[in-house]
């Protein structure tokens, strides 16, 4: 670089070398772990970073290098910028003054950090757009002529110069043409807070090929300068719904209300609308001219997800919410393998147009809608760290406009294989044990089980499927096929993607019923044996409406749609007679905020979670339970919904919601009055307290969410807080800093002993609500973080008096005192 700007044009010398580091050319700094306010730092000198990563470890590190306190690898953490002639001119001054020993000027302490712990300085090159998990996907897509087309996607880079963004459309697409293919779509978000830039290209596969086998390639695909990430074509799916069902299907009381508010969106297939269960309940919005493409007869995907939203399960409950209707926005087409977007549309700007035009802008088509059902997976996108820009959109969705997004974990539909176990020895097994042996074949393959984008959203409600059907019947085991849970077991689906989320926040979120999963096993040859979902069943399943009357569905798919409903139901009881905002329209955000706090205050661990624990703490040992509760996460989240906590109290206890605005470094008290018959009885109890908010999130930030909510019980005018809540309780479930990641943070705490709790007839529980900038120095002092509470307190015996009318009581005194 110096010996560039000792020359006239240093511009042109830099660029002669097509590899080597240039202005206008994304330039990447590795460091020795991250530099705090690199971003500010950077922005100083007119340096745009647009993403900030954390890299895996390093355990042969330089010389000069060490890892930090017991750590056996080397921290590392990616900068990609983009850099001008002049931040290259002012790069090379603060260089020369920290070579010279100088002290850094006011602002540039960072630089002066990443100076210190630079392992790399680089261009961003193919490597780096065309990571190993796309280069898989994109040749498995690969038709066998080289004359033949592949679509490929190429994210460009999400600058906030406009005329900079479109440039590089413009050459990415010029070189589409020049190697023999055709540009099928284009997307330009330019929006506060998200920026997309994308390009869909149809290309021979012999040009791909030539890509994948030679990235370095110059005038190749991978060497376009303004292209961030190659990728193969994002295509959203719905697993087929198992056909086996009734032609005639169960008699359907009641009818929707009419002039009922629409306040759902099924993002889908297209639904049977006429059906007998939906008529009246839906309206379709075919913003992108799919319903004729999906054959009546093939519409079973979204005709069941709107069944359960609507009416549950139809041989258990049936009836319609009276209260809202359903808008179903078509955005795959169905088809006899399935239900697929189109082929020649990017998927992410589908998903924002149907947004902008269904509850954005001046004039949107339903602007009751608080919770969009999101039953779509993208099957060969896989959470491995990076956020997609599907989840990035959705997150950003939420954070704006205050919308709930309920989604499907995914299914994954991979072969299981249990290692040193003939069939014949697997099925003479008991079920605990053969519980743990498809536990262990799971966990050897985790990182192939991950959650299908978009459900790594960090805003989102992400829902996984518990393996159990609704109308309690339990068909005898036919020969060959096994269950792995008892009747009353709660467990997770074999098929339900795994968690965690990012930076090892808790997804999913929970799990909600998904149907009885059933298996069947095979000889692999080897003396291992193979397990397999059984994926037609007339025995088991739930009962949703099909095109030709029922059909059965299982998997995440249902229990996202079940948990929608119960969404409903709660914002119904929120709102409704004796409900605590009765007679009120709350504005979507607090409906969405509400509805999700009640969603996770109502889970909780049961013994299937408990028995997954105890196998951790005996195989990692006890001093590791952050790490075993975990991996408990990984699979139940926190816990399994009761949907019916979601719309009234605990028969032996009340529940309490409220709403307040906050922001950073600020601290707000919710007092919570104590049943005055507790204080002297020695009762088992326990409390629950959830916080939910729509965090803003930064994606060119390593920390992309900037947002933090925690609880404690603490007055401001205390020094310390009671770690026992007053009620000498103690954590269960997730540990108290997993519940610190994300969105959500909630708390489960039971009683340490059945001591008499002591406390004063007019005590209260000071619930202290407290912000933090989690992105160090992203979230702004002026932006408002609107956030919902949801605190339940019970016994967990009978006893001879009412906590929720003797809180209710309280609580009514305090309002006729303050009046």
């Amino acid at each position: 670089m110096r010996a560039a700007f000792a020359a006239d044009d240093p511009g042109l010398i830099l660029r002669q070398d097509p590899a080597g580091i240039a202005p206008e050319r994304a330039l990447v700094f590795v460091t020795a772990g991250s530099v705090q306010n690199f971003a500010t730092a950077a922005a100083a000198i007119g340096l745009e970073v647009f993403s900030e990563t954390d890299l895996e470890g390093l355990e042969d590190f330089p010389d000069g290098f060490a890892p930090a306190g017991d750590a056996a690898t080397l921290s590392r953490a990616l900068y990609a910028t983009m850099p001008t002639l002049d931040t290259f001119r002012s790069l090379l001054r603060l260089w020369g003054a920290h070579q010279d020993g100088e002290h850094a000027p006011h602002g540039a302490g960072p630089w002066w950090k990443a100076f210190d712990l630079l392992l790399e300085l680089r261009p961003w090159g193919p490597q780096d757009r065309l990571g190993p998990d796309a280069r898989r996907v994109i040749r498995d897509r690969l038709p066998a002529g080289d004359d033949e087309n592949t679509t490929i996607e190429f994210e460009i880079w999400p600058t906030t110069n406009a005329a900079r963004r479109t440039a590089w459309r413009a050459e990415t697409e010029k070189r589409v043409v020049e190697l023999g293919g055709r540009v099928l779509d284009a997307s330009s978000i330019a929006a506060d807070g998200f920026v997309y830039e994308a390009v869909l290209a149809r290309l021979p596969a012999g040009v791909v090929r030539a890509m994948l086998d030679d990235p370095q390639q110059p005038g190749g695909l991978a060497m376009i300068e303004g292209v961030q990430f190659i990728m193969p074509q994002t295509v959203g799916q719905a697993a087929p719904t198992d056909l086996a069902g009734d032609a005639q299907g169960p008699e359907l009381g009641n009818a929707f209300v009419a002039d009922a508010p629409v306040r759902v969106a099924l993002f889908d297939g297209t639904p049977v609308a006429a059906h007998a269960a939906l008529n009246g309940g839906v309206n379709i919005e075919d913003y992108f001219d799919l319903v004729r493409l999906s054959p009546v007869e093939r519409r079973y995907h979204a005709t069941a997800m709107a069944s359960l939203i609507l009416r549950g399960d139809l041989d258990v409950d049936g009836n319609p919410l009276t209260d809202t209707r359903l808008v179903s926005v078509p955005l795959l087409i169905d088809s006899d393998s399935g239900s697929w977007t189109p082929n020649n549309r990017l998927f992410v700007d589908m998903v924002h147009t149907a947004l902008v035009r269904l509850i954005g802008g001046d004039d949107p088509a339903e602007p009751d809608v608080f919770v969009v059902n999101f039953s779509i997976g993208i099957g060969d996108l896989r959470f491995a760290g990076r956020i997609s820009a599907l989840a990035r959109l959705l997150d950003w969705w939420a954070a704006r406009e205050g919308v709930l997004f309920v989604i499907s974990a995914g299914n994954i539909g991979d072969r299981l294989i249990v290692h040193g176990l003939d069939s014949a020895a697997f099925e003479n097994s008991s079920a605990h044990q053969r519980r743990q042996h498809v536990r262990a074949a799971i966990r050897a393959a985790t990182f192939e089980r991950t959650l299908l984008a978009p459900s790594e959203a960090l805003n989102g409600l992400t829902v996984g499927a518990v393996s159990k059907d609704l109308n309690g019947d339990v068909p005898a085991q036919a020969a060959g096929i096994f269950a792995l849970e008892d009747d009353a077991d709660l467990l997770p689906q074999i098929t339900s993607a795994l968690g965690l989320g990012p930076h090892r926040s808790i997804k999913p979120d929970m799990l909600h019923v998904g149907g009885r999963q059933e298996i069947r096993t095979w000889p692999d040859g080897t003396g291992n044996t193979r397990v397999d979902p059984v994926d037609v069943s007339r025995r088991t399943g739930l009962i949703v409406a099909g095109p030709g009357g029922t059909q059965k569905s299982r998997g995440t798919s249902p229990a996202a749609a079940l948990t929608t409903r119960a969404v409903l139901q709660s914002a119904q009881a929120l709102t409704g007679q004796a409900g605590p905002f009765e007679g009120l329209e709350l504005p979507r955000r607090d409906f969405a905020l509400l509805t999700r706090a009640l969603a996770i205050n109502a889970t909780r661990w049961h013994d299937g979670a408990y028995e997954l624990l105890a196998e951790q703490l005996a195989t990692l040992g006890r001093h590791r339970h952050v790490r075993a509760k975990e991996e408990v996460c990984r699979h139940f989240g926190y816990g399994v919904i009761n949907p019916g906590l979601m719309q009234r109290s605990p028969e032996r206890g009340v529940t309490l919601v409220g709403l307040g605005t906050i922001r950073k470094d600020q601290a707000l008290i919710f007092r919570m009055p104590l049943p005055p018959s507790m204080a002297g009885e020695r009762v088992p109890r326990s409390m629950h307290v959830t916080l939910t908010w729509f965090t803003p999130v930064n994606a060119t930030r390593a920390q992309y969410r900037l947002a933090g909510l925690e609880a404690i019980a603490a007055d401001p005018a205390d020094e310390q807080s009671d770690s026992g809540w007053l009620l000498d309780l103690k954590s269960d479930g997730p540990d108290a800093n997993m519940i610190r990641r994300g969105s959500v943070w909630s708390r489960r705490l039971i009683h340490r002993r059945q001591a008499v709790p002591g406390f004063e007839a007019d005590a209260e529980i000071p619930i202290c609500v407290q912000c933090r900038d989690t992105a160090g120095g992203g979230l702004s002092p002026d932006d408002d973080i609107r956030f919902a509470i949801a605190v339940t307190l019970e016994v967990e015996t009978e006893v001879e008096y009412d906590i929720l009318n003797e809180i209710e009581q309280r609580i009514k005194l305090t309002m006729v005192q303050a009046a």
